[in-house]
């Protein structure tokens, strides 16, 4: 099942026995947990005073999970209960969990919450898990997927956006679920409470606290056309506050970009429409990308994606250097347009 489906049937209270929810992308897992933690869900809030026990894999063993599970409900008809921290649960703790994840209780609701990028379950365990158990994999998401995201969450609350904004977005504040969806839960309230119904650049330049001309979609932008004055001028002003353009978000914008350059380059991609559909990007993008293409050839763009790569290393402090982090990025970008 899709996330979307998982809420869904969390909604009609058409619940599984047991929820095995594990994978990179954190945000999608909290988002079941609450739903089937949010009062009335499973249980009221006078119920879930007897019924709920939440476990964390550090603290907490296999008998006492199952105890939990095992033990019927008070005045109510499910027991839920939740263990966090999966990944951190003992392995041979867990592997005591087989025989009942092979016969779960009806009444129960097992939700085991493991984060990380592999099923963290022991096989013995996993192989046990009962044939009606839902398996949900957060697979962790890239830049166009988000943006994908981002475009679906704004049409389903019924606003209409400018095509950058997806892009824009997640160039300013990277590709954490998380944040973009507080960015854009303030946005809509503002929109709903002003009757409006469109996101423009301008607005959402404004709810982020971003310079509208001087930040990682322009730089961007700027490096596609190769424009020396104004690619330094861009990372000039972006570079005298790092807390608002944090250098990493930089840096990532840039991976991405030299990524899906050579992508073009490798599929001889040839106009904005086969970009699009190829790279899944907005046409406004995939004009930039065939606009560089004529700028930068394969071999540079390679290198570039070394510089980048080089760069990023430095800043997370796993290569030594004498410069700071505005010195390190004003460096890249003359190094990018050689």
């Amino acid at each position: 099942m899709t996330f979307d489906q998982i809420i869904k049937s969390i909604e009609q209270k058409k619940f599984a026995p047991i929820y095995y929810l594990h994978g990179e992308e954190g945000w999608f897992i909290d988002q079941i947990v609450e739903a089937l933690d949010k009062e009335g869900s499973v249980l009221t809030a006078s119920e879930a005073a007897f019924n709920k026990t939440i476990c964390y894999g550090p603290e907490t063993s296999a008998k006492q999970i199952v105890n939990a599970c095992r033990s019927f409900p008070v005045m109510a008809n499910h027991r839920l209960v939740i263990v966090k921290e999966g990944q951190r649960f003992n392995k041979q703790e867990a592997e005591k969990l087989a025989p009942y994840l092979e016969r779960p209780v009806p009444s129960t609701i097992l939700v085991l919450v493991y984060k990380g990028r592999r099923m963290a379950l022991p096989k013995k365990a996993e192989k046990a898990l009962h044939a009606k158990s839902l398996i949900y994999n957060a697979k962790k998401l890239y830049d166009r997927d988000v943006q994908n995201w981002i475009q679906t969450q704004i049409q389903a609350r019924g606003f209409e956006a400018d095509p950058q904004i997806p892009a824009i977005l997640t160039a300013n504040l990277g590709i954490k679920i998380g944040l973009i969806e507080n960015e854009l839960e303030k946005m809509f309230i503002y929109l709903q409470a002003t009757k409006q119904t469109k996101l423009t650049q301008q607005f959402v330049y404004d709810t982020i606290n971003v310079d509208k001309e001087f930040n990682s979609f322009e730089l961007v932008h700027a490096l596609s056309e190769r424009n020396v004055y104004r690619s330094h001028l861009i990372v000039e002003r972006l570079t005298q506050n790092p807390k608002i353009n944090p250098p990493i978000l930089t840096i990532n914008s840039l991976f991405q970009f030299f990524h899906n350059l050579a992508l073009v380059h490798r599929h001889q991609l040839r106009d904005p429409n086969s970009v699009k559909n190829q790279l899944r990007v907005n046409y406004f993008q995939a004009r930039d990308y065939i606009a560089a293409k004529q700028r930068y050839n394969l071999g540079q763009v390679y290198r570039n994606i070394g510089l980048v790569e080089q760069a990023d290393l430095t800043l997370k402090g796993q290569k030594p250097t004498h410069m700071d982090s505005k010195h390190l990025l004003k460096t890249l970008v003359w190094e990018l347009l050689r």
